[in-house]
C-alpha cells in the first residue's frame, strides 16, 4: 500500500523528491480537428531534479484506413494515462508521420490539453498477449 498511495494521489518521485504531477486521460468528446485515434499500452515516466518530466512507450495508431504500432516519446505537462477496452486519444499529425498531437483530458476538470508526441512508426501493430501474462507482443500489419 506504501508505493499504490503516491500513484493514487498523482505523486511521483522527480529527483529524490515527491511532487505531484497531473494526469491526463483520452477525451469523452470527438474533435474533428483530431481525426487519428490513439491507444497507449506502456507508459515510462521520468523526472528530471531541474524539473520536466519524460516518457516514452508504445501505442498504436488508429486512421480510417489501418491500425499501426508506434514508440513515442514526450515531454508533457500531464502524464498520460494507459488506456484499456475502448479508449482512444484523439490525435492529428503535427508533422506527418514524426509528431503527433494529443488532446488529453486533464482529470478531475474537464478541459483538454494538447500534448506533442515524437513518434517512430513501426511495421506492425502492438498488443497485448493473449493469456496470463499481459506482455505487449507485434503481430503484422494488416493492409
Amino acid at each position: 500500500m506504501r508505493i499504490l498511495l503516491p500513484l493514487l494521489l498523482g505523486l511521483v518521485l522527480v529527483g529524490g523528491v515527491l511532487a505531484q504531477v497531473n494526469v491526463g486521460g483520452p477525451t469523452n468528446v470527438a474533435d474533428p480537428a483530431y481525426p487519428l485515434r490513439v491507444r497507449i499500452l506502456t507508459r515510462n515516466t521520468s523526472g528530471s531534479p531541474y524539473g520536466g518530466m519524460r516518457m516514452w512507450g508504445r501505442a498504436d495508431l488508429f486512421t480510417d484506413q489501418q491500425e499501426q504500432g508506434f514508440d513515442y516519446e514526450s515531454t508533457c505537462d500531464e502524464v498520460v494515462m494507459v488506456t484499456h477496452g475502448d479508449e482512444r486519444y484523439s490525435a492529428r499529425w503535427k508533422k506527418q508521420d514524426k509528431e503527433l498531437e494529443m488532446l488529453l483530458s486533464r482529470v478531475g476538470t474537464g478541459k483538454a490539453n494538447k500534448c506533442t508526441v515524437k513518434a517512430d512508426l513501426q511495421q506492425f501493430v502492438y498488443e497485448y498477449e493473449r493469456g496470463t501474462s499481459g506482455a505487449v507482443v507485434t503481430k503484422p500489419l494488416v493492409k
